[in-house]
């Protein structure tokens, strides 16, 4: 009896040991698991200012940041349908300005007293800390075009520009990059590849989230994503987005049947030509060439491209047989070139009447 007794004590002491050792051990793994896995759940260390949503339908705000500075150098809004296939790509000035209430300008400066009246979404990183400054930059947004966002991507600027080009002044996938997600050709795959991209962006959905999107991406059809311009009037480094045009499009966006035809030009507001970068600017014509009327001549040209002749007057010194293109950024003088026959561009500080662009005329651009 006393040896039953024993073994059966024994046996008792010996599972309770095993199930002791097993809670032990997948506590361990499941340490081991969040440890290795915290990159993942990075959305899960800060609270959220947004409804998170990672629907069927994905509205996605991509931001492409500079790494040493912060600023937001690009914004695209991607709109993927999981149903459809469909994805679009809606370019929005990170120059956008966005005007407060009262209300709501005293309701941010509860959080920042970093944040002014008028805000620019480039600088969002100035006014919020940590990673939950792209979940008020949605907010923002959301305040002028009254659309749904659920959830945003921000990546360093070099790896935006790996995955995005400029395709008529709005941002769509490179087909290099295409190439490399189209190698994943079914869902697994394709949630391995997710998976290595994690690694270079900041999200405030998890991964296993993002993951419920590889059945959709798998469907896309690369030629027929389509880009976009948000409706925006950009003036001297500016932009104001019409929120009404914008967001009609991209109701339109959503309402859209599955695609069978490329796109055929790239809608919104027509991208700035270079003469338009120039429009804001402040331009001084200096005749070197002593030939009368020669800048009165090409005063009247500039203006009737729309572009700002603040003063025109003479050289003091020696007659010049090259025009020169005096200006604070070079690549304005390179916008000018073209009304000139062989101008040398040189950059400089201190021109006639602190204009921003001064044309040096010479001898080479007579009539």
């Amino acid at each position: 009896m006393l040896k039953i007794v024993l073994k059966t004590f024994l046996k008792t002491m010996g599972i309770i040991i095993l199930l002791l050792a097993v809670g032990a051990a997948g506590y361990f793994l499941t340490m081991l698991y969040y440890d290795t896995t915290e990159r993942e759940e990075r959305s899960t260390k800060y609270q959220h200012v947004i409804d998170v949503n990672a629907g069927s339908e994905s509205s996605n705000l991509i931001y492409s940041v500079e790494k040493d500075t912060k600023l937001v150098r690009a914004i695209v809004l991607e709109l993927f349908d999981k149903e459809t296939g469909n994805l679009d790509y809606v370019t929005i000035p990170n120059k956008t300005q966005i005007s407060l209430s009262s209300a709501k300008y005293n309701e941010y400066m509860e959080v920042s007293s970093q944040i002014p009246q008028i805000v620019t979404l480039r600088d969002i990183n100035e006014y919020f800390a940590g990673d939950v400054a792209y979940e008020y930059g949605i907010l923002l947004l959301q305040e002028v075009l009254n659309v749904d966002i659920g959830y945003f991507t921000a990546m360093d600027s070099e790896d935006f520009n790996k995955r995005f080009e400029k395709k008529e002044g709005a941002f769509i996938p490179r087909r290099e990059y295409l190439d490399n997600v189209q190698q994943n050709k079914d869902e697994d795959a394709m949630r391995d590849f997710i998976e290595r991209e994690w690694d270079v962006i900041i999200s405030d959905i998890t991964l296993s989230q993002k993951k419920q999107y590889a059945p959709g991406f798998v469907k896309v059809d690369r030629d027929l994503i389509y880009a976009h311009r948000a409706y925006a009037e950009e003036i001297k480094g500016k932009a104001t987005l019409d929120g009404a045009k914008t967001k009609k499009m991209i109701d339109k966006i959503w309402e859209s049947e599955k695609r069978e035809t490329k796109q055929k030009h790239v809608d919104g507001t027509a991208a700035p030509t270079d003469i338009d970068k120039l429009k804001s600017r402040s331009i001084q014509i200096t005749n070197g060439s002593k030939i009368n009327g020669l800048a009165a001549s090409f005063k009247e040209k500039l203006e009737a491209e729309g572009l700002y002749v603040m003063g025109v007057g003479d050289f003091s010194g020696e007659v010049q047989k090259k025009t020169i293109i005096y200006t604070r950024k070079r690549r304005w003088g390179r916008y000018l070139k073209s009304f000139f026959k062989a101008p040398v561009i040189q950059e400089a500080k201190e021109l006639t009447n602190s204009a921003d662009i001064e044309i040096v005329l010479g001898t080479d651009d007579k009539p």
